[in-house]
């Protein structure tokens, strides 16, 4: 009976075991993280000695662990018990960094579902009313070119803040995760806003502005007028929305008493 010690694989037997491609054997053979140990002179095929079978399962249990190749090639050379739990350690962290990332960013996928899902009959309807708006949590970024960088953009409302011709880009956190920004987390303190809905791109918006402010006439009490600053939230943007002329944003002008 052949010794298991002496089992050899084939390349293709190899990529079969481990449902891989032919060609990522090929690539780790390339990057020096797998070379088979017996390579025919003639053909130039690749055959695997038996214990290169768990070197293959550790790879794929790191890639699991999201390490990047030259991770993987600068632990296994020369690891000892000392090495792999501090390696394994600071990656079980850093993945459990992404992890929870990952939760706050599933908490805010799911938060701008439900504005969307709130604020969409009245928009429908081009309702304008008066509303009591609690305290906005906000980061302020530098410019345009910042907010399309920014990952929060893509995750979080985007937030413009008018005032006169004045603009400024932000993103809107909810409450559960200012804490995680106290250091650059600004505040708008409650206050009665006048609310519309802008439908179609960004370019247009001030029309919608001039439109909120004829209808204030006949909505406010005397002695109420509305402030050269407004808020606008964005309801259904790139995020959702290919069409441009689909977008609808919410539009608070702020009553001043």
């Amino acid at each position: 009976m052949k010794n298991y010690y002496d089992k050899t694989w084939k390349i293709g037997e190899l990529a079969k075991i481990f449902d891989v491609n032919v060609q990522l054997l090929r690539h780790y053979d390339k990057e020096g993280l797998l070379v088979p140990d017996i390579r025919n002179p003639e053909n130039k095929w690749r055959t695997y000695r038996y214990d290169q079978i768990y070197s293959l399962g550790m790879i794929r249990f790191l890639r699991y662990l999201d390490c990047s190749l030259d991770e993987i090639g600068e632990f296994m050379p020369g690891r000892n018990a000392q090495k792999a739990e501090t390696f394994l350690n600071e990656r079980f962290e850093i993945n459990r960094k992404k992890y929870e990332k990952l939760l706050k960013m599933e908490r805010a996928i799911k938060d701008r579902f439900n504005l969307i899902r709130s604020d969409m009959p009245y928009a429908e309807s081009d309702q304008i009313f008066v509303y009591s708006e609690g305290q906005i949590s906000y980061i302020e970024t530098r410019g345009l070119e910042e907010v399309f960088a920014d990952e929060l953009f893509y995750i979080y409302p985007t937030l413009v803040l008018y005032d006169g011709e004045e603009s400024k880009f932000a993103v809107k956190i909810s409450p559960e995760d200012a804490g995680d920004y106290k250091e650059t987390i600004r505040v708008i303190p409650p206050a009665d806003y006048l609310v519309g809905f802008h439908c179609g791109s960004y370019e247009t918006i001030h029309n919608t502005f001039e439109k909120m402010r004829q209808t204030s006439e006949g909505l406010l009490d005397e002695g109420y007028a509305i402030s050269d600053q407004v808020i606008t939230i964005n309801i259904i943007d790139q995020l959702v929305e290919e069409v441009r002329d689909n977008f609808i944003t919410r539009v608070m002008m702020r009553i001043d008493h």
